[in-house]
């Protein structure tokens, strides 16, 4: 599973996904930070990266848009010790619920969305 952060979080949760063993960038990383929505969907889509974001309703409708995606990751904002156990948050949740089905966390996570929420707990649900 890679990882792409936007714009609004904390370029450090790179870091995150990197010592949970995944590979990520950020628009940051990649010297994008004018990128529209639709072109960061874009670059998502064509890399096979989950977007982590804050920005929920722009980036459903582009996915709506897809028909398949790589998934969605949505962390509320906070200060950046805040967001960080966010991302722990998301991706602790998507390892649990691949296993739990028996697929890998890529895969998992085509066509999905994580959600967490400012307390920690994270809701699961397909889309479209």
């Amino acid at each position: 599973m890679r990882f792409f952060i936007d714009e609004d979080l904390s370029p450090k949760l790179v870091e995150e996904c990197h010592a949970a063993g995944y590979e990520a960038t950020s628009v940051r990383d990649r010297n994008i930070l004018n990128a529209t929505d639709r072109e960061v969907s874009a670059l998502c889509f064509s890399e096979d990266r989950v977007l982590v974001t804050n920005n929920a309703d722009d980036f459903l409708r582009l996915a709506k848009e897809a028909d398949v995606h790589p998934g969605l990751v949505f962390l509320p904002l906070g200060s950046r010790a805040e967001m960080r156990s966010s991302m722990v948050a998301a991706i602790e949740e998507i390892e649990r619920r691949a296993e739990a089905v028996g697929h890998t966390p890529a895969d998992f996570m085509v066509n999905g969305v994580i959600e967490v929420a400012e307390d920690g707990s994270c809701e699961h649900f397909a889309y479209p």
